[in-house]
């Protein structure tokens, strides 16, 4: 089992060695080879920029929204009746 420290240190180690050595040069790559490949990636992307937000937009919204739905309020609550007592009987 690796330990926490050991575990950062090799970390540290590896971040160390894949640092480069020598310092970035911005010089050109390329030439005249490569221009009808950047035009093209200029057009699609350009093509692409602009078709996209027509598959991507909302639709836009109607000028008059439909009203709500109607819900009615719920049936008052009315108590039970009172207990009536057993009363006379007009059979005995």
């Amino acid at each position: 089992m690796i330990r926490p420290r050991n575990a950062a240190l090799v970390v540290l180690v590896t971040g160390l060695l894949a640092t480069p050595l020598s310092p970035a040069s911005a010089h050109r790559h390329g030439g005249p080879g490569i221009w009808p490949f950047a035009a093209a990636a200029i057009i699609a992307g350009t093509a692409a920029a602009v078709a996209a937000p027509a598959y991507y937009a909302p639709p836009p919204a109607p000028y008059y929204y439909a009203p709500p739905a109607y819900y009615a309020p719920p049936p008052a609550y009315y108590a039970p009746p009172a207990y009536y007592y057993p009363g006379y009987y007009y059979g005995r």
